[in-house]
């Protein structure tokens, strides 16, 4: 059975006139008639009853009917998004953000992105950097959005840095330090730190660590938050002092923030994808967060 038979079968059962369904096909009568008795003979069943003078569908054939439709437009809608697919404008694209940080910029491209393409199966994850390389490396992601330099730069992974940050000092409501208006680093030398585990992003950790040596101290880690919104509640209850880029100030939060010099090292915001990724949603997304980034460096 193939589809043609279904189709021709469909124009038989709406018109019930063999004549008028053969013009309807552009095919002409005697080749229709065969191809309906051929379709009979496989279902060993007769789909229409011709002892009448008006043909018409036997109880199998009305049956048969309601599947064809079904079938016959689950293969239009196929084709249509394959049709759509091969122009970028169907099939699934996953995209990791870094919480919160992320939630800042996605939201309104993810609007624009699916506005553009209404039957695209976007998924949004929240990972942490690390787990968006490895979810980059095993192909469960199409992009991720991590911060620079902490992630290590791998040969099959594309960056593209969208936003530099400064980072600030991140106090509980009350410290002494937020009566001054900018701290430097070493102003945080004998304060408790609170960091991201090392498990969940071992680089940043390490880059904070990095960044007190420099300065001239040992950060005295006394709690490690599991996600970087968590980082905002442990210092809100006064369990340490942290470094947050700058884009934390934006998020309800009574933790006092305070820049830091200037010369301090900044955070670089990238997209990372695969660079063997050829998806044309991929490429319309990117498009799409480009124009965005842009915007907003010009505003």
């Amino acid at each position: 059975m193939e589809l043609r038979h279904l189709r021709y079968f469909l124009a038989v059962a709406e018109e019930l006139n063999v004549r008028r369904a053969a013009q309807r096909l552009h095919v002409s009568q005697p080749p229709l008639s065969r191809q309906i008795h051929d379709l009979e003979d496989e279902l060993e069943t007769k789909l229409f009853d011709r002892s009448k003078q008006r043909l018409t569908l036997t109880p199998a054939g009305e049956c048969f009917l309601r599947e064809v439709r079904q079938i016959l437009s689950h293969v239009q809608r196929a084709a249509q998004l394959a049709q759509a697919a091969s122009r970028g404008e169907a099939g699934q694209l996953s995209v990791a953000i870094l919480p919160p940080i992320g939630g800042l910029f996605l939201p309104p491209a993810i609007r624009e992105f699916r506005r553009r393409f209404p039957v695209v199966d976007l998924t949004i994850l929240d990972l942490v950097p690390q787990e968006q390389m490895t979810a980059l490396m095993d192909r469960r992601i199409d992009l991720g959005f991590v911060p620079l330099p902490v992630v290590n730069l791998m040969p099959d992974i594309e960056f593209e840095i969208v936003r530099e940050v400064d980072l600030v000092a991140a106090l509980p409501p009350g410290h002494r330090l937020a009566r001054q208006r900018r701290l430097t680093l070493r102003s945080l030398a004998h304060e408790p730190f609170v960091l991201l585990n090392r498990s969940s992003a071992a680089l940043l950790h390490d880059w904070v660590l990095n960044l007190c040596r420099e300065a001239g101290f040992e950060a005295q880690i006394v709690k490690e938050a599991n996600s970087p919104a968590s980082i905002l509640e442990l210092v809100s209850a006064g369990f340490g002092v942290a470094l947050l880029p700058s884009l934390f100030q934006r998020f309800p939060s009574d933790v006092v923030f305070r820049p830091l010099p200037a010369t301090t090292p900044k955070l670089h915001l990238a997209l990372a994808w695969r660079r063997d990724n050829g998806s044309p949603l991929l490429k319309a997304f990117l498009e799409i967060l480009r124009q965005r980034f842009a915007k907003a460096r010009r505003g």
